[in-house]
């Protein structure tokens, strides 16, 4: 059936295709031209051809076509960007052309309506009511910090205006999956509106633990946001935003994992796990514009409350049952002043300050068949880690015009401190003893520059090349065992990118294709502490990066859109040697897929009979290559393949969709790690089909 369902829509999509060329040939005097790419990241905002970088922008009819429910999704849409499905919302791994970290710092930037991610436990958050996602690949350390290393995401969600509306939206597949929005927009006065969403989502969860016959998935998330705008005049305009989130997830859908074999067991294990989080996040921004520039001043603060119970070794056996809570409260401050767009000189300066707050409690009980093996009857410990960071940063960017011909140059000068307070008590047979307790800090200073040159052959033909700095800070991990596992060193990198952007037949068609080198130093890598019960970061001596991205937009017709976007990419240690008998030089990176590529296309079917005004069909097709789940290069995930469908049903204020997503079940899984010496993962969920119902008024 699912096969069928698949097949009728391709065999769809290839008979608007024909059906469309033949109306343009007997119409040729009409041109159907691309819309400009406007990436609206803070210190950008400027058309797509006037960036030296690679960046792809996702608009909202991609984002609603493709199911685009958080981050992850943007796996399937921008090359060379992955972001495996971990299981819950606590961490949130995200890679760009291999950069990134499964745990601690970020290496990728998140800004969300001017407001700076700095916490992974923050990163999977619900989308609703979002008008564009911007992924800029590469270091964009020099205007965003070291959170940056790999790239930065933007997320713009829609803004308060002038106009009164109210959007209800209402998504139902099979799983019993539910997701509800509703958008209202309310000018109070002529310089000040207010909009306001709630969401819902929820499912029954999609993998069954065979222990207890119950969804080892289950999710129920409540959402809200409030944005506020006030324009008083053509010069000031101020922006308040408040999102908040909570979330409750029933345990992880974790299976033992065969090494040498590559296959995946039965979700079965005895302990209930699960995670909850209430994430609330705000910010102010204000901006003036003078006659000849825009001083801008964002103000933020983010708070992540969480609590997680999970089974340490995921068996039948009783091992262990650790719990975890976390208090995150992150402030930040930026002031930055910025030239306008001109023929010949633009400036930046910029400071920048935050500072981040972290309360951890992590306790462990050894199960019943764990202490059946041992010389007591009860055995527990409580490690608290109250860990602090605090930074201060100026930056400064130039670009200087002759003609067509561009050269932008950018510093920045990143300090920061990071404390740890931690207290390691143990209990055993009911005597609580402190086994250990220390105070400990450190200080990390690195200057980040940056060079671009960029050379207009025409206003739609651009060659650029950058060279830029890379870094992410170090610090402590949260968990360790021995003392020269309690921090870990920063890590560094050159970016070496070089890329052209065009547009040509008429502006019908847009393609855009980078090269990139990277070069670092001290990668920051994901390891088990010996115990098997945690994780936590070391530094790997060098690793390189290398790869090719090309996207490409095409209207080869009246109302059809088409694409394809690929990226190859070639990661790989090249000195990294644990021990004398763990030397892993010349392996691939983990969760780095070889290749990924996006293709599909929109049509529409205009109709304009009575209530009916459209149709438009959607078919895309995910192709993600082999990438290896640690550096041993023994346990990996083979190429796999993503079917997804939509068709909808247009009037004037109703729209009706159908939907699939992975409609030929295709299985693969989508995480993998090591504890208490066993391999586990998580398999990809399975073919969904649901229908959604949008009404505006």
């Amino acid at each position: 059936m699912k096969n069928i369902y698949a097949l009728l829509f391709m065999a769809l999509l290839v008979n608007s295709t024909v059906n469309a060329q033949q109306d343009e040939k007997t119409d040729s005097i009409k041109h159907y031209q691309l819309e400009d790419i406007e990436i609206k990241s803070p210190k950008y905002n400027r058309n797509i051809f006037n960036i030296p970088a690679a960046a792809t922008m996702v608009p909202e009819r991609l984002i609603e076509n493709n199911g685009v429910e958080d981050l992850t999704g943007v796996s399937a849409i921008v090359p060379n960007f992955f972001m495996p499905d971990y299981g819950s919302k606590l961490t949130s791994p995200v890679y760009i052309r291999g950069v990134g970290n499964r745990i601690n710092t970020p290496s990728v930037g998140l800004y969300v309506d001017g407001i700076p991610y700095f916490e992974k436990a923050a990163f999977n958050f619900d989308f609703f009511d979002i008008q564009q996602i911007e992924v800029l690949r590469g270091p964009q350390g020099t205007l965003y910090g070291r959170n940056a290393m790999g790239g930065l995401i933007n997320i713009i969600s829609r803004q308060p205006g002038d106009e009164r509306f109210t959007e209800i939206t209402t998504d139902y597949g099979n799983y019993n999956q539910l997701n509800a929005q509703v958008s209202h927009n309310q000018p109070i006065s002529k310089s000040f509106a207010v909009l306001g969403n709630l969401g819902l989502r929820h499912n029954d969860g999609f993998f069954t633990n065979q222990y207890n016959n119950k969804k080892a998935d289950e999710l129920d998330s409540y959402s809200g946001r409030l944005k506020l705008l006030f324009t008083p005049g053509d010069r000031f305009k101020a922006t308040g935003n408040v999102q908040y989130e909570d979330s409750r997830q029933s345990g992880y859908p974790y299976a033992i994992y065969n090494d040498e074999t590559n296959e995946i067991s039965d979700v079965n294990y005895n302990r209930e796990s699960g995670y909850d989080r209430k994430l609330l996040s705000s910010g102010l921004n204000l901006a003036y514009a003078a006659d000849n520039f825009q001083i801008r001043a964002v103000s933020s603060f983010q708070s992540v409350n969480d609590e997680q119970g999970i089974d340490q070794d995921f068996t039948t056996t009783d091992l262990y049952f650790v719990t975890q809570d976390q208090d995150i409260d992150m402030f930040s401050q930026e002031i930055n002043i910025q030239s306008y767009e001109n023929e010949t000189y633009e400036w930046l300066f910029g400071a920048f300050a935050f500072h981040q707050g972290l309360d951890k409690e992590v306790h462990l009980e050894m199960g019943e068949d764990q202490l059946a093996n041992m010389p007591f009857t009860e055995y527990s410990y409580t490690k608290y880690y109250d860990n602090s960071n605090s930074g201060l940063a100026f930056f400064h960017q130039s670009t200087l015009k002759f003609g067509e011909f561009s050269l932008t140059a950018g510093i920045r000068a990143d300090y920061e401190k990071a404390t740890l307070d931690y207290v390691y008590d143990r209990s055993l047979n009911g005597n609580l003893k402190n086994e250990e307790a220390f105070e400990s800090d450190m200080d990390f200073f690195e200057i980040l520059p940056k060079l671009a040159v960029k050379y207009s052959i025409s206003e739609y033909l651009v060659p650029y090349a950058t060279i830029a700095k890379g870094y992410n800070s170090g610090g402590f991990n949260s968990t360790f065992e021995r003392e020269e596992d309690r921090s870990f060193d920063p890590e560094r990198s050159w970016n070496y990118e070089a890329g052209i952007k065009t547009k040509w037949l008429k502006q019908r068609i847009y393609a855009n294709l980078a090269l990139f080198f990277i070069d670092w130093d001290n990668q920051q890598i994901y390891q088990t502490v010996p115990s098997g019960t945690g994780s936590m970061l070391t530094n790997a001596g060098k690793s390189e990066s290398k790869g090719v991205e090309f996207e490409i937009k095409a209207l080869p017709a009246k109302n059809l859109e088409t694409w394809l976007a690929f990226g190859y990419n070639d990661a790989k240690f090249v000195e990294y040697e644990k021990n004398e008998n763990e030397i892993y030089n010349g392996n691939y990176l983990p969760y780095v897929p070889r290749f990924s590529f996006n293709m599909g296309g929109n049509y529409t079917i205009a109709v304009n009979s009575g209530w009916l005004e459209q149709i438009r069909l959607h078919l895309t097709y995910n192709g993600f290559g082999k990438h290896y789940w640690k550096e041993t290069n023994i346990a990996y995930q083979d190429y796999y393949g993503l079917l997804n469908s939509r068709i909808s049903f247009d009037t004037k204020n109703i729209q009706l969709s159908f939907w699939g997503k992975n409609i030929l079940d295709a299985e693969y899984n989508s995480f993998y790690f090591q504890a208490v010496g066993n391999s586990y993962a998580q398999s990809g969920k399975p073919a969904t089909m649901g229908v959604n119902l949008k009404v505006n008024f």
